[in-house]
């Protein structure tokens, strides 16, 4: 029995070595060694996010392209959330049209930018509407009654945005979020908006209708074009909507017809219901938006953290023997690496071949590589984000690189105010 119990566990671990995982270990390519050294050479020592301008310049003109000269390319900010990433984005893409989605960001905005033409992305708590006209300056040059779009999802966000533009003595456009299919939120059919354009024309003084919004990322996975029966029946809804406006008196030309975002820009190049289309994440490309659509786009935003400690063989808690034996199994666990941070939001870009770290830390995570990876000390690990809105707020100053130089420093937004 203990004979044939040994040949067992013999035959048990020859099958697992052949089923063993390939050495995925790579170097940085010539990419990421330049930045590497640029950064052991000029960088602060710390986690950075970095953000690449020649490939942000050849991210918005692919979108412009996208875009097409008949619609209005609006700018998602909660994806870039920098005032100098902002302005250089509109002056390149000629455009200054925004989508909002934070009081803290549009009063920023409103300071900053304040020829923006504003589109709330999300109905707003009325108290959060309230802030920002208590925090805007009465003085400045952005105009909230012709620069601000407010999103309305209910008759009840209706009645208290006119309840509050009579308290303090203003005028508001507002703009109809439509459910196009995500059934997020939203007007569902045309004949639900009725009561609420005769309250729009019965006070002019405090309320204008400005138009429509609609998002419909559920087209994402589905490489879908312009005649496909799934876009069309997203038109469809939009042109309902547009019909009402026009029985109401209104003209459809002047209304925003906004919708789209990053992943189905692409679709609506030849369409003609849409005027006004969003993007944000594809100027900078995190994982999430490796999609169809974007196939084109390339990444252009990349975590860059320091390596603290290397060490040649795997060190990990529990028993010294596991530590011994996973190598011989996994070839991707023959060294580890302790970097500066982590647990963020992002996946290892280079050097290629890195795994999952083996547990999750703020301080400093381990990520085990094989003996093709052969970073120092003081090098760094590259990531990409999975998103950029949240992300990218985590860093400080945006470290803006181009030609493997250091060319600028930008702010990103403060997530209150």
């Amino acid at each position: 029995m203990l004979i044939g119990g040994a040949g067992a566990v013999l035959a048990g671990g020859a099958g697992a070595y052949l089923w063993r995982p390939d050495d995925l270990g790579q170097p940085h390519d010539a990419y990421f060694s330049a930045l590497n050294t640029m950064l052991r050479s000029d960088g602060p020592g710390r986690p950075v996010m970095l953000l690449d301008l020649a490939r942000v310049n050849q991210n918005i003109d692919q979108i412009k392209a996208m875009v097409g000269p008949n619609k209005t390319y609006r700018i998602v900010v909660k994806s870039l959330p920098s005032i100098p990433l902002l302005r250089h984005t509109m002056e390149r893409a000629d455009t200054n049209a925004l989508m909002l989605f934070h009081q803290p960001f549009l009063n920023e905005i409103a300071n900053e930018i304040p020829q923006a033409d504003v589109l709330l992305g999300k109905p707003m708590p009325v108290n959060a509407v309230r802030l920002f006209y208590n925090k805007l300056n009465s003085n400045a040059p952005f105009k909230p009654e012709r620069q601000v779009q407010w999103l309305i999802d209910t008759p009840e966000r209706l009645a208290q945005y006119q309840t509050l533009a009579k308290e303090l003595g203003i005028h508001m456009r507002v703009n109809f979020e439509l459910d196009v299919g995500l059934h997020r939120g939203g007007f569902e059919n045309p004949q639900s908006i009725r009561p609420m354009l005769e309250i729009i024309k019965a006070d002019p003084d405090h309320l204008s209708f400005a138009g429509y919004m609609g998002y419909e990322p559920q087209l994402t996975g589905m490489k879908a074009a312009l005649p496909d029966p799934a876009v069309q029946q997203v038109l469809d809804i939009y042109r309902g909507f547009i019909a009402e406006a026009e029985a109401a008196g209104y003209d459809a030309n002047s209304l925003t017809r906004n919708g789209a975002g990053s992943h189905t820009l692409g679709i609506y190049f030849d369409d003609t219901v849409m005027n006004d289309l969003s993007a944000g994440s594809a100027i900078v490309k995190p994982t999430d938006f490796d999609t169809y659509h974007l196939g084109q786009n390339v990444p252009a935003l990349f975590i860059a953290s320091p390596i603290l400690k290397r060490y040649d063989e795997l060190r990990i808690p529990g028993d010294p023997a596991v530590a011994k034996l996973l190598p011989l199994w996994n070839p991707n666990m023959e060294r580890i690496y302790y970097i500066y941070g982590g647990y963020w939001k992002a996946r290892v870009v280079s050097p290629g071949g890195v795994p999952e770290p083996i547990y999750q830390s703020t301080n400093q995570s381990p990520y085990t590589t094989s003996k093709k990876v052969d970073l120092q000390v003081d090098d760094y690990l590259f990531f990409r984000p999975t998103q950029s809105e949240f992300v990218m707020l985590q860093f400080g100053d945006l470290l803006v690189v181009n030609k493997n130089q250091i060319v600028d420093t930008w702010p990103v937004f403060q997530q209150t105010g």
